[in-house]
């Protein structure tokens, strides 16, 4: 007897009242900024079709994220510039869209407050001089007069969008941006009207909320997005669960929101503002039964809530009404219609790796995502849909480009074999997934070879395939992967053609986690590579029974950089691997290995060891010229240029 959806997930997809707005279940995309919006602070294709395309997958509500009411709060190039009449059409277009494809549109105003730089020709404002931990600037404290002035921007800007068609407006209220400053009672050291008591550290968010109530009539809703917490580590009680929930009581008493959403964190706490893959799944589930029970409005939770089952046990339990989920849409944009049509065990699982979807933004690109190469491309690439003609299709290399490229080209109706030349695919992807601390990779290992059985991928593995192979295919695609190699040396030191005197016979990292070449006892970790393989490497050796402890020698001011600065995650590993008894030497480098010792570059000794690993990067392995090549073997990159490759060739055979 086949189980219904309604039946697994009774609570979950029942419908709920949202103020104004009916929903016919309680599934939502939070506003989450994408960095999309055009040049000119519009709302143009790019974005329209990300948002679009969510709204299709089955999302009651599809959100745009932290759009800023005034000029003093655009942090970034792409942002959407509410402030100005201009964003009307393009906002109006797409929420027409949004419509059409059945979902109802939302967005947060924002402001940003001293976390904007004044490089950037705009004054930094709070409603205290305190510094932002992401600039290091003083802000500038703002008059009452400039107070009244935000209140009319926040006001006309809802207005925009309710002219516009959209149909919910959120006001941010959360982490250390503007008025989430005004409503701690730490950051806000005013003792005028808007500091002090509660009522007064409440004022300027409820003067908002007052103007985007006025601007929003009978038939749009206005809710209120908060954190449960503050968090600074190194100052605990900046603005904590207590402090939230009276701020938010006395808002909501008011009848000024029709909903509260939580999150959590601040810009000391980034990785639980947008959590890391360190954070327990669900993150907030236990904090949201707080304000559940103590608000006469729904409550709306987001935070790692990855799968149906999560999401229908904390509607089930009463910790909350509605689930928000970003980035889990964004690694697969049709999530709830796959639950809704009983495909659940096909959704595409997100692991909060943060390495395109907020990554990106501090390398100035627009979010994308690792395992979905359709993110911010809706538009761009063509949907997996049915060849004109099907062929006969043989991928070597089972690592990350060949899975996907065997998926998509299966999908779209090809015969597919996938060859792969070691006992188990996944390539230096399963290193990573089975290394400490990162095991919710695995899911989506588990993800691609469901979909590989599912699609009827001929699987193949053991089996080598070398250049001169006479394969009987239509296409052939070579996604072999890269050997490991000295290449992150050459970036700081090129002339070391041969490698690091005295190192060319030490074992590779890639090599002692796959168990190639097994070590023990104390080991040095010599890493100019950075980022996770190295970490990973770290973590897997302490972990190894037979090695007593570990030390990094790292050409990095700080072992992890640059990758885990992007994702928010250095400073969870840095505790980490001291926790480990990790010994971590920065900024230096081996100038020659004798043996069991190691001498830096600064003439000191390092050992004796029992053992010498190298963290150095790779190389590309070579593919037959003029062959069609995805992955590390056209060059050693990452996950995210492995799937966008795979999918750019599958979408044309």
């Amino acid at each position: 007897m086949n189980t219904s959806p309604q039946d697994l997930y009774p609570h979950l997809l029942s419908p709920i009242k949202m103020g104004p707005l009916a929903l016919p279940h309680r599934v939502i995309i939070p506003g989450h900024n994408v960095g999309m919006a055009e040049p000119d602070g519009t709302i143009g294709e790019k974005y329209r079709g990300y948002l679009v395309e969510r709204a299709k997958g089955g999302a009651a509500i599809v959100g745009i994220g932290s759009v800023p009411v005034h000029p003093t709060s655009r942090m970034i190039r792409y942002h959407i510039n509410l402030w100005r009449d201009e964003v009307i059409d393009g906002l109006a277009r797409t929420a027409d869209e949004v419509h059409e494809a059945g979902a109802k549109l939302s967005i947060i105003l924002w402001h940003v407050g001293h976390n904007v730089t004044h490089y950037q020709g705009i004054v930094p404002v709070a409603p205290s001089a305190i510094p932002s931990d992401v600039t290091g600037e003083v802000p500038k404290v703002l008059t009452v007069p400039e107070i009244t002035n935000l209140v009319e921007a926040y006001g006309a800007a809802a207005e925009r969008c309710v002219r516009a068609g959209v149909d919910a407006i959120e006001i941010q209220t959360s982490s250390d941006y503007l008025l989430g400053s005004f409503l701690s009672p730490i950051l806000n050291r005013r003792d005028d009207d808007y500091g002090g008591s509660l009522e007064n550290r409440c004022r300027f968010p409820a003067d908002v909320l007052k103007a985007a109530r006025d601007a929003a009539g009978s038939q749009t809703a206005v809710s209120v997005r908060t954190c449960v917490e503050q968090t600074i580590r190194t100052d605990p009680k900046v603005y904590g669960l207590d402090d939230s929930l009276a701020a938010m009581k006395l808002l909501t008493d008011r009848g000024l929101a029709d909903w509260v959403s939580l999150i959590s964190g601040s810009h000391w706490t980034f990785d639980l503002l947008i959590p890391t893959m360190a954070q327990p799944r669900p993150q907030l589930a236990k904090q949201a039964k707080l304000f559940k029970d103590a608000l006469d409005v729904p409550v709306v939770v987001a935070g790692r809530i990855r799968t149906p089952k999560e999401a229908e046990a904390i509607i089930a339990e009463s910790q909350a009404d509605v689930i928000a989920m970003a980035r889990t849409f964004m690694a697969d944009s049709h999530w709830m219609t796959k639950v809704l049509r009983g495909d659940a065990n096909r959704i595409r699982p997100c692991f909060s790796c943060n390495v395109a979807c907020i990554g990106f933004s501090g390398r100035g690109l627009p979010a994308s995502c690792v395992v979905n190469a359709h993110v911010g491309r809706e538009r761009e690439l063509p949907p997996i849909k049915q060849a004109k003609s099907r062929k006969r299709v043989t991928i070597i290399g089972g690592g990350p480009a060949g899975m996907e490229c065997a998926r998509i080209a299966a999908e779209r109706g090809h015969t597919v074999t996938l060859y792969e030349s070691t006992d188990r695919l996944g390539g230096s992807f399963r290193l990573w997934a089975e290394a400490p601390h990162r095991s919710e990779m695995l899911d989506m290992m588990a993800w691609w070879e469901s979909e590989l059985q599912t699609l009827g991928v001929d699987v193949r593995i053991n089996n080598a395939i070398g250049h001169s192979s006479g394969l009987a295919a239509d296409e052939i695609i070579w996604a072999i992967g890269a050997v490991p190699d000295w290449t992150y040396l050459w970036r700081s030191r090129p002339s070391l053609r041969d490698g690091i005197p005295g190192g060319k016979t030490l074992p590779h990292g890639r090599d002692v986690m796959s168990g190639k070449q097994p070590v023990s006892g104390s080991i040095l970790v010599i890493d100019e590579e950075g980022g996770w393989p190295a970490v990973s490497l770290a973590e897997s050796l302490s972990a190894n029974v037979r090695v007593s402890n570990v030390t990094v020698a790292t050409s990095r001011p700080q072992f992890g950089l640059p990758d885990l600065g992007y994702t928010f995650e250095i400073g969870e590993v840095t505790r980490r691997l001291s926790e480990d008894g990790i010994t971590v030497l920065p900024s230096t480098l081996i100038a020659e290995v004798h043996g069991d010792t190691a001498k830096t570059v600064a003439g000191e000794n390092l050992g004796p060891f029992n053992g010498i690993v190298l963290s150095m990067g790779t190389a590309s392995n070579s593919v037959p010229e003029g062959a069609k090549a995805i992955g590390d073997c056209i060059s050693p990159r990452s996950l995210w240029a492995a799937v966008q490759d795979a999918n750019e060739l599958a979408l044309r055979l």
